[in-house]
Order: structure tokens, then C-alpha cells, then sequence
């Protein structure tokens, strides 16, 4: 399945490294083998930090020969990440092309202070787009699209007892490995209240008061509550379009 961003991540290559951020399991380690021309993650330019040996090599300051291109995946995950790829870039950037990949925390983490300034491209992967499943859709794939969700793992599979399952795993995942990794929050079953909530919500105004009356908490603290499910992806919110004089629009989301 070609990928929107495939075209645009190959071009940019050329000039600098490329950083793609984006939900968990959109396909970011699967555009990247294709990048690759690999069928899976033994490639010897695939390092993903999570598996221990590569690590130890990255650390030691080891990458592969004679590759034009490697991919680093979930690298952010180290402290001090930013410096160990500005090394790597800045010593081999005339032979080698990187490709800088992980999770929402990437995109989070570069909000901050940024070493890599000047070095890169960012690009955010989103779920499957109609004109991604097919360049001539149909209302069969639509429909799909529209039971399934745009996560190209259970667009493709298409069952709905392992689509729930699936689900309920991830939205686990995003709360409390994620999200606890960023943000300091005393009430995780709060959050996961509220991330339940905001379900019912979907194309609808949303009104902070009320889900603030809903869970007994501040409206303040169910406010920042939406802005860090928002960081890392799990909702976002719509701003009214219309001219400023219209006051109803101009609260709600």
C-alpha cells in the first residue's frame, strides 16, 4: 500500500534527515521498510532501539556500512537522543540519508528545545485516506473505512472481534505508556473516564463544563486533561469557522 508521504520523505532525503512522528501503529516502521526495500525489520539499516544489541551499538557509536540510507526507530526513547543523531548526522550526512521514526512522543518532545534545529524535516504520518485504500473507492471501501478506523492493521484485516480487542489495547497503551511518560497526571482513572467520554462526543460541540460537571473535577484540570489526550494524538478538537461578531462560535469546540 503506497503511503501519501512516501513521494514527499524520499525528496527531502536528498537534502536532510527526515523525522516522521505520528499515532502508534499507523504505519510508520512499515513506510520506512518500504523506504528500504525491505520485507521486514532484519535489515541491517533497520535499528530499532528497543532491541538491546542495537543499542549497545548505537551507543558505541557503530552504524551500518556502506548503507544509503538508515532508519532509527523509536531513538527518542533515549534521554539524550537529539545529540547522539546530530553525531551521526553530522559525520556522515554526505554519504547517508536518515530517517528519524517513533511514536507521538517524537512529535511531543520536539516542541521542545531542539539541538537538531536546521537538520531535518518533520512529517506526521495519519491513518489510511480514502484515496489511500483505492485510487478508485468505492462505497464498499468507504463504508470499511468508516467501521475499521484508517489504522492500516485492522483496515486490512477487517474483523470486528479482533478490532475491539484491538482497541481497547491501544487506548491502554496511549494512556498509560505515552502519555504517563510526558505528562505528570496524579489520576489516570480520571483520564481514562474522560477518553470514554470524549468517544460520545465525536462531531459534536464539546463542552468542557459539562464533562467537568460529569467527572467532579475543575474545569481547568479536564482542560488540560483534552490538550494532553490531543499531544498524543487521540483526539483533536475543530475550531468554529465563522466571523468573529457570531458569539455563539465562538466558545465551543
Amino acid at each position: 500500500m503506497h503511503r501519501y508521504l512516501t513521494d514527499f520523505i524520499k525528496k527531502d532525503l536528498l537534502k536532510k534527515m527526515v523525522i516522521l512522528g505520528g499515532p502508534r501503529q499507523v504505519g510508520k516502521t512499515t513506510l520506512s521498510l518500504q523506504l528500504l526495500g525491505a520485507s521486514d525489520e532484519q535489515h541491517p539499516a533497520y535499528l530499532n532501539w528497543d532491541h538491546i544489541r542495537t543499542r549497545n551499538q548505537l551507543l558505541e557509536g557503530q552504524l551500518p556500512s556502506n548503507e544509503r540510507l538508515i532508519i532509527l526507530d523509536e531513538i527518542h526513547k533515549y534521554k539524550d537522543w537529539r545529540n547522539l543523531v546530530k553525531g551521526f548526522y553530522d559525520t556522515n550526512k554526505s554519504t547517508t540519508a536518515f530517517l528519524i521514526t517513533g511514536s507521538s512522543r517524537l512529535d511531543y518532545y520536539r516542541k521542545g528545545g531542539d539541538s537538531l534545529l536546521g537538520r531535518y524535516f518533520f512529517y506526521r504520518l495519519h491513518p489510511l485516506s480514502l484515496y489511500e485504500v483505492s485510487s478508485k473507492p468505492t462505497q464498499k471501501d468507504l463504508d470499511a473505512l468508516l467501521s475499521f478506523g484508517g489504522f492500516p492493521e485492522m483496515f486490512l484485516e477487517q474483523n470486528e472481534i479482533d478490532w475491539k480487542r484491538w482497541q481497547k489495547e491501544r487506548i491502554t497503551r496511549v494512556i498509560r505508556d505515552d502519555l504517563l511518560s510526558l505528562e505528570q497526571v496524579k489520576d489516570v482513572t480520571q483520564l481514562e473516564i474522560l477518553a470514554g467520554l470524549l468517544t460520545k462526543k465525536v462531531g459534536s460541540t464539546l463542552s468542557i463544563n459539562a464533562i467537568a460537571q460529569d467527572l467532579s473535577a475543575s474545569h481547568e484540570a479536564v482542560k488540560r486533561w483534552v490538550s494532553i489526550l490531543e499531544n498524543v494524538y487521540y483526539c483533536f478538537r475543530i475550531s468554529p469557522f465563522g466571523a468573529p461578531k457570531i458569539k455563539a462560535l465562538k466558545k465551543d469546540q
